[in-house]
């Protein structure tokens, strides 16, 4: 009888236990989860404020943003999604660095290919982070083999996701004057298929800008069925006069 009581007390208090720690899990989880949604608001926001017209506001909303992710990430440090932002911020915040701070490229670069290599480890199967590691591995190693074989997974998990034919794009365009071969037959699909993602394809405008190459991009449209529709849009005409 007492052997009985006691054991009902020991699975009592074992039942207790877990019950405390799936609590404890799940608040810490919630407040992880509070912490990145602040961090995507204030991101989201800034599409509203201009770097070059209001810098330092800008920088210090930026810094929000990374300081709340970096919260959330300490409270769940194998969330695929978070590590993947925490890299998306950090990335926003280069490409408004100053030519006097570009020693730091490197090392900002590694710790954003660190960020994204964690996050595959965990997820592997999204395949914008793929396209994000190879956008960030060619901007230290330009169109090598290892971001071939980055872009190649992005295609492989993801094959109709736009942002991995935007991503193939860029990479392209900003490699363009010693693209190889391989690469050439990448951009030439990437850009076939993103025509069919009607005025979506219009952010490939905007990257060529960027990158000073839409003389490459509206002379890559010339030639093609698959632009024929897009030909006939306002922005082509206005874009590629």
């Amino acid at each position: 009888m007492f052997e009985q009581l006691a054991f009902r007390r020991l699975k009592l208090a074992l039942l207790a236990i877990v019950t405390l720690i799936i609590c404890d899990f799940s608040l810490q989880s919630m407040r992880a989860n509070a912490w990145y949604f602040s961090s995507l608001n204030t991101v989201q926001e800034l599409s509203n404020t201009s770097p070059i017209d209001a810098p330092e506001v800008y920088n210090n909303e930026l810094k929000k943003a990374k300081n709340a992710i970096q919260l959330a990430i300490e409270l769940e440090p194998e969330h695929a999604h978070y590590l993947h932002f925490l890299a998306y911020i950090k990335l926003l915040a280069l490409a408004n660095t100053d030519q006097a701070e570009q020693s730091k490229l490197d090392t900002e670069y590694k710790e954003i290919q660190s960020l994204l290599l964690h996050s595959i480890q965990v997820r592997s199967s999204w395949a914008e982070t793929w396209i994000e590691l190879a956008k960030v591995t060619s901007y230290q190693e330009g169109p090598s083999k290892q971001v071939l074989k980055y872009i190649d997974q992005a295609k492989k998990v993801g094959p109709y996701k736009l942002d991995v034919h935007l991503g193939i794009i860029e990479i392209s365009l900003a490699n363009w004057q010693h693209l190889p071969p391989e690469y050439k037959a990448l951009y030439v699909n990437s850009l076939s298929m993103a025509a069919q993602y009607g005025y979506r394809f219009n952010r490939i405008y905007t990257i060529a800008k960027q990158l000073n190459q839409l003389p490459t991009l509206c002379m890559s449209l010339q030639f093609g069925a698959a632009y024929k529709k897009l030909k006939q849009r306002y922005i082509y005409k206005q874009t590629c006069k």
